[in-house]
């Protein structure tokens, strides 16, 4: 690849597409973000999507700056082979088996490149953070929901259907309730964000304590630094369930380094090494040994540096 080329890198999210430049070695300029309707279609996120690509095209031309592709993060699974966003629909209308990148390549002139947004962290944080210079490496996001991906022998981990390294979904209490995604137990349902928001209402609710409106995760974990004792428990125990979680995926991939990434990564050492202890002192010592757990390094600008590092690989004939 050449040592001065760039390219887009765009994350749809679920309230806005953040894009931005991306050069070869890392360096992000031009960073935009535009705001999603809450009511979304598809015509209306490719179009949000072009207009992005467009605006932001014109602002590095000035600079002297052409990118030559665009790579693209989104929610979901993706045949990135074919760059076809399968689904679900992440609460787009008709977000089903959209040929994006087809989309992408034909109204702007760029090759365009597809992948999963967590799989877009994964390879950023691979390539230039917290996970530089290991072969065998974890990445998880703790956030509203719980996605990741999984790096073996330098390359990503895609498995069968493109379908791999949904650790968000893994069974970790199977005897409790059902996710909304059907599955009765998952690492999700008990370890996200959204769990800790539901724990602390269920226990103040026990308490018979009143708020006029529910907490948010970050303010439970704001709490608990001043040592209120129910966001200490909550949090106490969030971090327990976070660490099984890592357990498991010790156990089966004995990786180098497991990198957390998200909002709730973004807590004091105290919260991370809670979790520690739990990791380590539910998994096998030969798979252990080894092993780091670490916050990511890029945070928010990870799936565009991922995606269009993704782009670029792609574009040279590469995989990654």
């Amino acid at each position: 690849m050449l040592n001065h080329a760039s390219a887009i890198g765009a994350d749809i999210g679920r309230n806005a597409i953040k894009i931005a430049v991306v050069k070869i070695h890392g360096e992000v300029i031009g960073t935009k973000s535009y705001p999603l309707t809450s009511d979304q279609t598809k015509e209306y996120v490719v179009s949000r999507l072009l207009d992005a690509i467009k605006d932001i095209r014109q602002s590095v031309a000035s600079e002297g700056v052409n990118p030559i592709c665009v790579g693209i993060a989104a929610k979901g699974f993706i045949d990135h082979a074919s760059g076809v966003v399968i689904g679900p629909d992440q609460g787009i209308r008709d977000w089903i088996k959209v040929p994006l990148a087809k989309i992408v390549n034909q109204e702007t002139g760029l090759p365009a490149y597809i992948g999963n947004d967590a799989n877009m962290m994964t390879i950023a944080e691979h390539r230039f953070g917290a996970a530089k210079g290991f072969s065998n490496v974890i990445y998880v996001a703790l956030r509203t929901g719980i996605g990741g991906g999984i790096i073996i022998n330098g390359k990503l981990y895609r498995g069968m259907n493109n379908a791999g390294g949904e650790v968000g979904q893994m069974i970790i209490k199977f005897d409790n309730i059902v996710s909304d995604k059907g599955i009765k137990g998952s690492y999700e349902q008990f370890a996200s964000a959204s769990a800790i928001v539901r724990r602390y209402q269920e226990e103040i609710n026990a308490a018979n304590i009143h708020l006029d409106n529910p907490l948010t995760c970050r303010e439970i974990f704001e709490l608990s630094y001043t040592n209120s004792a129910v966001a200490v428990k909550v949090v106490k125990e969030n971090a327990d369930l976070v660490g099984i979680g890592l357990a498991n995926l010790i156990t089966i991939f004995a990786p180098e380094i497991i990198v957390l990434g998200g909002g709730m990564s973004e807590a004091k050492d105290s919260y991370l090494e809670m979790i520690r202890t739990s990791a380590f002192a539910n998994s096998l010592e030969n798979c252990r040994s080894e092993v780091k757990i670490e916050r990511a390094h890029l945070g928010s600008n990870a799936s565009l540096l991922g995606s269009a590092y993704f782009g670029m690989t792609r574009l040279a004939g590469k995989s990654v």
